[in-house]
């Protein structure tokens, strides 16, 4: 995992801002967390380079438009199965994540405000 910086007793993970694209790559030797503001239905894609006992951490935003869907790579599995992002325009959702190496297992917070 990369530190950004380290004050005190916080530490501050690498945050990395994707582009949007119809599929999303995210490769998590470049930051652990990832932001995207999707601007259309998209694919997230297995992310590379994560590691067992790695933690990791999205910033899922919807544009001014929202009603954007996501579907996710076998590799994300889901508190519940539950993985549906939230549409209003502009809501933000976060999910976090905990690696086996092989999976990452997470939750979704929804439209965060």
């Amino acid at each position: 995992m990369l530190f950004r910086s380290v004050q005190g007793k916080h530490m501050a993970a690498t945050n990395q801002v994707i582009t949007d694209a119809a599929t999303i790559n995210w490769n998590m030797d470049l930051g652990s967390v990832m932001q995207v503001t999707l601007g259309g239905n998209r694919t997230m894609a297995a992310p590379t380079n994560f590691i067992a006992g790695g933690t990791y951490m999205m910033i899922i935003k919807q544009d001014a438009t929202g009603n954007r869907t996501m579907t996710w790579n076998a590799v994300y599995k889901f508190a519940g199965g539950s993985k549906t992002l939230s549409t209003a325009a502009n809501a933000v959702d976060i999910a976090t994540f905990v690696s086996d190496g092989v999976n990452l297992y997470g939750q979704l917070l929804k439209a965060v405000a």
